[in-house]
């Protein structure tokens, strides 16, 4: 799914993999589809399906089987299921954190942004390795999730929802 990471929060294919066209997409695509893995577009129009063909075969990702006709408003309009994340501001996310609401904080930034300053509850677990390490969590847990910008953090939302975790938010805005 490459739309705006607020038109995936609100809704998508339930366990779509979300990598917006607005951030590094290519690089993030290259880094977490295989390049056997066939891939459908879920894109707001036609020139947003070729820009993320351009953009995906620059990385060696050629295996575009199609996208989805009509978008996701087809999708929804023919009676088939649609998946949403919650997202929250920073302030949301200190209140929940100190009500308990939110039991697990995961950090996917980089290792150089998380020494420079981290939530202290916290675990750090980078956008590029949070598939491998996705056990290490409590899959049942209400978990947040959170980056510089909100741009990984949705990513790594759809990543974990792929992973059959069901309570999930995204904390648009970053750090």
């Amino acid at each position: 799914d490459t739309r705006p990471a607020a038109q995936y929060a609100n809704g998508h294919l339930p366990g779509s993999l979300f990598i917006g066209l607005s951030g590094q997409f290519a690089s993030w695509a290259g880094t977490l589809l295989s390049g056997d893995s066939s891939i459908i577009l879920v894109t707001e129009d036609e020139e947003s399906v070729a820009q993320a063909r351009t953009r995906l075969s620059r990385v060696g990702l050629e295996n575009v089987a199609g996208s989805l006709s009509g978008g996701i408003l087809a999708w929804h309009e023919s009676g088939r299921p649609l998946a949403r994340t919650e997202q929250i501001g920073v302030d949301e996310l200190s209140r929940r954190l100190a009500s308990g609401e939110v039991n697990q904080l995961i950090d996917v930034r980089r290792a150089g942004e998380w020494t420079t300053g981290h939530i202290w509850r916290a675990t750090h677990l980078p956008l590029h390795d949070l598939a491998a390490h996705a056990g290490e969590l409590d899959a049942k847990s209400t978990t947040a999730i959170i980056c510089a910008s909100g741009y990984r953090s949705a990513i790594a939302t759809s990543v974990l929802e792929r992973l059959g975790f069901p309570r999930l938010t995204n904390v648009v805005g970053g750090m």
